[in-house]
This record gives C-alpha cells, structure tokens and sequence, in this order.
C-alpha cells in the first residue's frame, strides 16, 4: 500500500499565498471563487490568519480540504468511529 506524500507545492502556495485565499484557486479551479472571497475578506478582518494556518496544518497532515466545511465533517466522523 502506497502512502500519501504531502503536496509541497499545495504547502508552499498555503505558506506564501494562502493569505490572500489563492490556494482555493490552485486546488479547486475557478468554481471555487465564492470561497477565495471568503477567505480574502476574514483575512481582511484578521480571522482568515487562523484558517490558514489550519489549512497549513492540515496540508502537513495531508488531510486538507478546499472547503473548510470538510473539516468539520472529518472530526465529526473521527468521534463516530473513534
């Protein structure tokens, strides 16, 4: 069974573009614009610091989600199993 390798190219886009919400662009194309604007205006405001650290850290744990619903889910499921 193979294992997953992180996507350095998705961590250094998170590490230096992130901040401005074009990882969303680089993973989920064009249709995900609604949630690049999302994540443009909480940085804005100084929320979107956090979720791109998260999304750093989720990348690093290769479980990262274009939309942070997604995440959620994903704790949601471990304590179903867990």
């Amino acid at each position: 069974m193979e294992e997953e390798k992180i996507n350095w190219k998705l961590f250094l886009v998170l590490l230096f573009l992130g901040w401005l919400g074009l990882d969303k662009f680089y993973m989920g194309g064009k249709k995900n614009w609604k949630l690049f604007l999302l994540k443009f205006a909480a940085n804005l405001i100084g929320i979107g610091e956090l979720w791109n650290i998260l999304d750093i850290v989720m990348c690093l744990l290769k479980k990262y989600e274009v939309n942070p619903l997604e995440y959620l889910n994903q704790i949601e499921n471990r304590h179903k199993f867990g």
